[in-house]
């Protein structure tokens, strides 16, 4: 399982339930936060003993609930981050603009478990590369994030009809306006990605996480035709070998290449 990828967590009666992280975030800050309250009665020594011990008592609860491994420094200086911040002299607009700023750019991540990751020009070259110069096709980016793989292809390509969705709503309304701009064709549509339909597209590319893989896997088997082309970055497929990787870095980013 790949870094950000979250182990379902077992509920009542034995079932498997994938439990979106922030929820499992807010419990386990809940949990210490009550279990430190109950021990120390009220906020003692100016309340960093306090945000400490429910810091570390978090990071151990958020271990039990088997989070990712970078969740666990988070929870352990969460509250102490928090009591620090409460005592600058800070407008509270100032928290509420960039609360409002990191929704309209993650809010979806909530949903979908899916950072807003764009593709560098190397992954886009080595895209170009494999579509085809001398006849139509359709290509559709699968969490278009602001347009930059179908807006530069879109310009490169005349007779490529280029498509890219995007949920959160930052991303996808820069994606329209540069849709409108520079000589760009393609087209940004604010819908889940799990609502198109994939047979009618020559080449699917996908820049999401280790967690949406296996059912979009499943989505593309069943909807895509033989001989068109499913491209994802970094992230592939659990226990399905691709056709092509290509290495186009930082570090091991790779495109993993499908021929259905």
């Amino acid at each position: 399982m790949g870094p950000g990828a979250e182990r379902p967590i077992d509920l009542a009666g034995g079932a498997r339930v994938r439990v979106p992280p922030i929820l499992v975030a807010l419990t386990a800050q809940s949990l210490a936060w009550g279990l430190c309250r109950f021990v120390f009665g009220d906020f003692v020594g100016g309340g960093i003993a306090f945000a400490l011990a429910s810091g570390v008592l978090a990071a151990g609860i958020a271990a039990t609930f088997r989070m990712a491994p970078w969740w666990i420094p988070v929870h352990a200086v969460f509250p102490a981050a928090v009591l620090l911040t409460s005592r600058l002299s800070v407008d509270p607009l100032w928290f509420l603009g960039a609360f409002v700023f990191l929704l309209a750019v993650f809010g979806s991540t909530f949903r979908t478990q899916v950072p807003l990751y764009l593709s560098n020009s190397r992954a886009i070259g080595a895209i170009a590369a494999r579509l085809p110069a001398n006849r139509a096709f359709r290509f559709l980016d699968l969490g278009c994030g602001t347009g930059s793989v179908v807006a530069p292809l879109s310009r490169a390509f005349d007779r490529g009809d280029f498509v890219g969705v995007e949920l959160a709503w930052m991303p996808y309304l820069i994606a329209k306006l540069r849709a409108r701009i520079g000589g760009n064709r393609h087209r940004a549509e604010r819908t889940d990605l799990f609502t198109m339909d994939l047979s009618q597209f020559d080449v699917v590319y996908a820049f999401l996480s280790p967690v949406p893989m296996p059912e979009l896997w499943r989505k593309a088997r069943a909807e895509m035709r033989p001989g068109t082309l499913f491209v994802s970055n970094t992230f592939a497929v659990p226990g399905v070998p691709a056709d092509e990787t290509v290495h186009v870095g930082p570090g091991q980013r790779s495109l993993h290449l499908w021929r259905m």
